[in-house]
């Protein structure tokens, strides 16, 4: 299905369906996209932001979270390392 590499990247395959997850939202989500996409509130969303959980950039006091990121987070929720 996906290939993760050492940096974190995830790979998807032409013939995966998992890159239609958000295929709804902008390629660079805002706090509120994530917290619609995953149905979590406010703080939960900032939580995981300052936790590192989710991978962001901050463009001045702006915070954006790329798709690709946050298809990481899901997919790595839903298969965790430690078994």
């Amino acid at each position: 299905m996906f290939d993760t590499t050492k940096n974190d990247r995830v790979k998807f395959n032409n013939n995966n369906n998992a890159n239609t997850l958000f295929n709804d939202y902008p390629d660079l989500l805002s706090i509120e996209d994530m917290q619609e996409a995953l149905g979590i509130g406010r703080s939960m969303a900032y939580r995981l932001i300052s936790e590192e959980k989710i991978k962001h950039l901050r463009i001045g006091k702006v915070i954006k979270v790329p798709k690709i990121y946050m298809l990481d987070f899901v997919l790595s929720s839903c298969y965790p390392e430690n078994g």
